[in-house]
This record gives structure tokens, sequence and C-alpha cells, in this order.
């Protein structure tokens, strides 16, 4: 079973050294090394930048952490990503019931959501596809093939939205019981 909290950066350190390969690889050619990558967020003071951490419940492992990182020109387009470890191939199908709620949970403060993922990501290529995200172009980074992916989202800012609260952890679940 896992369970999801907010990202602190103790959940980067743990992960980092524990990326799945091809993970390592995508962001080596995007120019980052893990730990970097990984605490990217935590460097912009930017509206509606949303981190998560997936753990194992009852060994609090780090599995995967994901989130979206708004542009510096637009609060309401965002960079989505997701790094996870070689645990998620254990927990895939109890992490593939639950996905969609949580992608909804974050796009709520977003109109736009995209990124870049490399051409040998066949797995997640197909996640983001089952998730609603549309392929475009292809470009070259450094000698490797990548493909811009996206999705736009007309009927965002519906706020309001919870997390699915039977999979928040305990440390995320006391901070929304104070605030009520």
């Amino acid at each position: 079973m896992l369970i999801v909290e907010k990202t602190i950066p103790d959940h980067c350190f743990s992960l980092a050294p524990n990326l799945k390969a091809i993970d390592r690889y995508e962001i080596a050619v995007l120019g980052y090394d893990p730990i970097h990558a990984l605490l990217l967020p935590f460097r912009y003071a930017r509206p509606n930048t949303c981190t998560y951490t997936i753990l194992t419940k009852h060994t609090n492992e780090v599995v995967a952490i994901f989130g979206v990182i708004p542009t510096k020109t637009n609060p309401k387009v965002g960079y989505i990503w997701f790094l996870s470890s070689n645990l998620l191939d254990k927990y895939y199908r109890y992490f593939l019931r639950g996905n969609k709620r949580w992608l909804s949970y974050m796009e709520e403060h977003y109109e736009y959501l995209c990124n870049y993922i490399i051409a040998e990501h066949t797995l997640s290529i197909r996640w983001l596809k089952w998730q609603g995200f549309t392929f475009s172009k292809e470009t070259l980074v450094k000698g490797v093939k990548m493909y811009y992916f996206y999705k736009r989202l007309h009927c965002a800012i519906k706020l309001g939205t919870q997390p699915v609260l039977r999979e928040i952890g305990p440390y995320w679940a006391t901070e929304l019981s104070h605030q009520g």
C-alpha cells in the first residue's frame, strides 16, 4: 500500500540515489543531476508550485516524487514531472488505480500542463497518453530524441478539491485537520 505526502527535501535525498536508470538518463539529457532535479521545486517561490512524494505505507520508502512547477511568465501554465525508483514496479497496479485522482487534484490550478520526455521512455509515454496528454513536436536534445507533450485543461480552476484522503500520509493528514 502507498501513501502520499507533501514533499520535503529529505524525500529528495532518499530518492536521488535510487532513481530508475531511465529517469537518471532523461534528466541528464536535460542538464540536471538527480538531486538538483528533485530539489528544483524548492528553489522557486512561485504560486501554484506543488510537489508530492509517494511512500510505502509501512516502511516509508520513497517510491516516487511528482509535481508541477509553473512557468516564470504565467502561473496557470506548468511543467509537470514524475521521477521514480524501481519500487514503483512493485506497486504499479496500486499506483494506476489512484493516479488519475491525484492528477486531477494537481490540475485544478492550471490551464495548461506540458514538458518533454525522451522517446525511449515508452512506458511513461503510454501512461501520459492514458492521462489525456497530447504529443506533438519531436526535438533533439544533445542528440537524443525527445517529445513535447501537453494537456490543455478546459475545465480547470475548480479550486477546493481535496487530496485523495484515504491515501494521504499522517503528516499531511495532521496538517489538513489543523486547517479545518
